[in-house]
């Protein structure tokens, strides 16, 4: 199993004047582990999922894939819709990088929820 981590990308809430953008980050959650006080352990359903690879520096990579998934591959969807209010990032362990986050090979990935319309 990787050493990874994960986030969790939640739909703005909010008024439309100041919508709050929720991000989560966790690492492989262990049931055996103690969670601290305050807070709180969340089930994803199961779904369906698009996995978008993402390889290069991690915030251009990530941002360019995203722009790709909601400007040209979501509109294009004939007989999918999203599924839920997030999406989930996996991001592999920086170590294995020489660069870290910043390599040019650095690996991550978008994962989208997506049903059948």
């Amino acid at each position: 199993m990787w050493n990874i981590s994960f986030a969790l990308s939640f739909d703005s809430i909010g008024c439309s004047t100041f919508p709050v953008h929720i991000y989560i980050l966790t690492p492989v959650y262990h049931p055996a582990t103690e969670i601290p006080e305050g807070f709180a352990v969340r089930t994803i359903p199961a779904f369906t999922w698009a996995v978008f690879p993402c390889r290069g520096k991690l915030v251009e990579s990530l941002r360019d894939v995203n722009v790709k998934i909601f400007s040209e591959w979501m509109p294009a969807l004939k007989d999918y819709e999203f599924a839920a209010g997030y999406c989930v990032e996996m991001y592999d362990v920086p170590d294995k990088y020489p660069k870290g986050v910043e390599d040019e090979n650095y690996y991550a990935e978008i994962w989208i929820p997506v049903k059948k319309k």
